[in-house]
């Protein structure tokens, strides 16, 4: 009888385990993704040019002025737009 009940337990064990398992392959993936998104030349060069300010040669720089996107009514509920929106509302 003894045996049984072991036995028993070591099959929640295991069962518990590889539930275990299987989430952390899960999160492994996920993670994995990640990395590889991290590592693409597009991301690499999206953080250059939002994090550093770096630009391709023979582009321009062009910097808004804060004042001017209050003015202009380009915060929308206190929150900064995109540049692309930014602009977006300057010319149209």
């Amino acid at each position: 009888m003894r045996s049984v009940y072991t036995l028993s337990q070591k099959k929640g064990i295991l069962s518990e385990r590889q539930q275990v398992l299987s989430q952390l392959q899960v999160k492994q993936a996920q993670l994995q993704q990640k990395l590889n998104e991290a590592t693409s030349p597009a991301f690499i060069e999206q953080a250059a040019r939002d994090k550093l300010g770096l630009v391709k040669p023979g582009e321009t720089v062009v910097i808004m002025d804060k004042t001017q996107n209050a003015a202009l009514g380009t915060q929308e509920h206190g929150i900064d737009l995109p540049s692309w929106k930014q602009w977006w509302k300057l010319f149209f």
